[in-house]
């Protein structure tokens, strides 16, 4: 037994995941021992997601990083340890060639996204806009098309507390799966399943949140929209919906209703591929429900009409009346996460007129020619996670100096001239909120970095007082004496508004956990933020921004005779992206594809047979594993980080755009779901 007592500090999970979730570590001698889940957290209760209990062997990990890294050639491999002097003295030479040849940083250029969400990890976004003139890479490959669709209809992304699904008596799960990826919804929906709800799981995949259902829809992707519809035309033929909300609380329902019963059932049903008999069975549930609910997942707006889709789904929540009511409405994120200083300017980093604002799917694709002479790369791995990371790696050996901030040699690492290790969530001070539930809460620094490890304000804020020296007057980062400083700097009267917390030192008053002032039923006032105020079946913004103006199904991307398969790619359950394959939680030692097991025969192949995938953008060769989730017409192959194989998934990927997503993100999302292959056999 040790002599010396544990000591405990509170964390939270800064992974762009729906829970962010607390935590409690205990350290001896300044190494991590143990970690548990906080039971205080009013939504995550003290459990733990698989790769949450795994944090502390990936924080001593034998891979993690732990020195400056620098090679003269990208991909050569030829990486060489040196001192962080010498790192910040080749960033002040580039950086130095760029002002005296441009006078301007303009050819200086951030790629970022959201490897972690933490407040204390926008400080380099608030750097960039501290400079005179640079370079964006902006656009959002995850969520903007659904967000952007919402937006028509109420205004803003509002959503209920997600305790709310626990009083429905009806729950859709809509290309969602919660039991692998929001796993604290999970019980939620127990809970009202004990009092007698239906859960119905509609999903082209059959996924572990199917096993929960009453009543599992296996549709064709992208189809979720004509679905919606077709529900809903039988609702109003029926009478089934709320007068009261649709004449005191609607716009455009008339002329929306007129072009819902025009449309074909039968022709929507062949198009979903969903029997007459499963609408009959949900419009009888529906007239006994008194609240639906809606889950809508990120991945059903991966399509080329994702966001139509979705603006189909929330139709369906505003025909029967069930926004603002108690257990029912739309479930998708809401827009209260981002409110501290420097998100906030992430958030509006392509409003940022300054700025030379490019739209990432452009830039990928070659189709827009920037001149980039040195970039920033943080919180991302875009050469595993973004589409065609072909044309990427071209981008980067053009780059004549690229950085990269990380923890791990990542594949996107290895293409950078510069590789900067960065501290984990245990070794620095930090914020982090939620996009799905309304708990703000405080990250405490447990341990020292790990060997030379630095945090991102630490390297942000010597690379500012650096360029001060070269261009003065073109940085206006503002210099804080630590970390609490810097995050105390970024409160304001808004968040003092919903969480009554004006600093870190408040937060701790509190017990680091903070539930925030907002609504507890999204919209129970009826009063949307749309320009007449009302939930809008017609929108005129949506038709000067080139969509339809009413929520009807538009057919998306089809396969064809020469790639007549889907190639669906959905998060791990024990994976997130690329930041925990290498811990193999799992006992899949490499990738892997899932077919249907009578259609593999078919085709001659044999469960184990290592097979050919293939279309326009590249060919890999990937084991075929017979399966009964997928459908004759889909392969699945989990999206992620495969050192074992070498096998990255999105080089199958085009850059296909979602139907929406500009407005709110600078670019439309990325179409993921509507890629199209082929199989062989070697």
């Amino acid at each position: 037994m040790s002599d010396v007592a544990a000591i405990q500090c509170k964390h939270v999970c800064p992974r762009n995941c729906f829970s962010a979730c607390t935590m409690i570590s205990s350290t001896e001698k300044g190494r991590l021992i143990h970690l548990a889940g906080d039971e205080n957290h009013p939504y995550t209760k003290g459990k733990l997601c698989s790769k949450g209990y795994s944090y502390i062997e990936r924080n001593y990990h034998s891979k993690r990083l732990k020195y400056p890294l620098y090679q003269e050639e990208k991909g050569s491999g030829n990486f060489h340890q040196i001192t962080w002097e010498r790192a910040f003295h080749l960033i002040e030479k580039h950086l130095n060639h760029i002002f005296n040849k441009y006078k301007s940083f303009l050819p200086f250029a951030l790629y970022k996204y959201s490897g972690n969400l933490g407040v204390h990890h926008y400080v380099t976004d608030e750097f960039f806009s501290s400079l005179s003139k640079t370079t964006r890479i902006v656009g959002s490959p995850c969520s903007s098309a659904g967000i952007e669709a919402l937006e028509y209809s109420t205004g803003s992304i509002s959503m209920s507390d997600p305790a709310q699904i626990a009083k429905s008596d009806l729950i859709f799960l809509w290309g969602t799966n919660p039991a692998s990826t929001n796993i604290h919804l999970i019980p939620f929906i127990l809970k009202a399943k004990r009092s007698g709800a239906k859960v119905i799981v509609i999903d082209p995949l059959y996924t572990e949140t199917a096993e929960h259902a009453d009543l599992f829809i296996q549709l064709v992707p992208g189809t979720d929209g004509a679905l919606a519809n077709i529900i809903i035309k039988e609702l109003i033929s029926q009478g089934e919906v709320d007068h009261s909300f649709l004449k005191n609380h609607s716009y455009g329902f008339e002329s929306y209703c007129e072009l819902v019963n025009k449309i074909s059932s039968q022709r929507y049903l062949q198009t979903c591929g969903v029997p007459e008999a499963a609408i009959d069975l949900l419009v009888a549930w529906l007239k006994e429900a008194k609240a639906v609910s809606h889950m809508i997942g990120f991945g059903l707006q991966r399509h080329s009409n994702g966001g139509q889709n979705i603006r189909a789904i929330e139709a369906l929540a505003a025909v029967r009346g069930d926004i603002g009511r108690e257990g029912g409405g739309a479930f998708y994120t809401h827009g209260e996460s981002m409110i501290f200083n420097n998100q906030q300017i992430f958030s509006n980093s392509h409003l940022d007129e300054k700025n030379r604002i490019v739209n990432m799917n452009k830039w990928i694709n070659g189709s827009l020619s920037v001149p980039i002479e040195m970039m920033w790369i943080a919180c991302r791995n875009p050469l595993t996670q973004d589409p065609n990371p072909q044309a990427i790696q071209k981008h980067l050996e053009n780059i004549p100096f690229v950085v990269t901030v990380d923890q791990f040699l990542t594949p996107t690492a290895e293409m950078s001239n510069l590789i900067l290790p960065t501290t984990t969530h245990f070794e620095e001070l930090d914020i982090v909120t939620s996009y799905f539930h309304k708990v703000l809460a405080l990250n405490e620094r447990a341990v020292s970095p790990y060997y030379e490890s630095r945090s991102e304000w630490e390297i942000i804020t010597e690379m500012a007082s650096r360029i001060k020296q070269i261009a003065p007057e073109h940085c206006s980062f503002p210099t804080y004496k630590s970390e609490e400083d810097y995050l105390n700097a970024q409160f304001n009267e808004y968040v003092f508004e919903k969480y009554g917390v004006h600093s870190i030192a408040d937060l701790r008053k509190v017990d680091g956990i903070v539930v925030g002032n907002f609504p507890t039923i999204a919209w129970e006032n009826k009063t949307f933020l749309t320009p007449t105020g009302k939930f809008e079946f017609y929108s005129l913004a949506a038709k000067q921004n080139g969509f339809s103006p009413t929520p009807i199904y538009i057919e998306g991307k089809l396969p064809s005779v020469d790639y007549p398969f889907w190639l669906i790619t959905p998060h791990h359950p024990y994976a997130l992206n690329s930041q925990f394959d290498f811990l193999h939680l799992s006992e899949e030692k490499e990738a892997c594809v899932e077919m249907n097991a009578e259609f593999a025969k078919k085709l001659g192949i044999y469960d184990g047979e290592v097979i050919k995938i293939f279309n326009e953008q590249d060919t890999i060769e990937i084991k075929a594993i017979y399966s009964t989730k997928v459908p004759k017409d889909i392969l699945l192959i989990y999206e992620g980080w495969y050192q074992n194989s070498q096998i990255i998934i999105n080089r199958l990927v085009p850059v296909l755009e979602t139907d929406m997503g500009e407005k709110v993100a600078g670019a439309n999302g990325v179409a993921f779901y509507d890629t199209f292959v082929n199989v062989a056999k070697l």
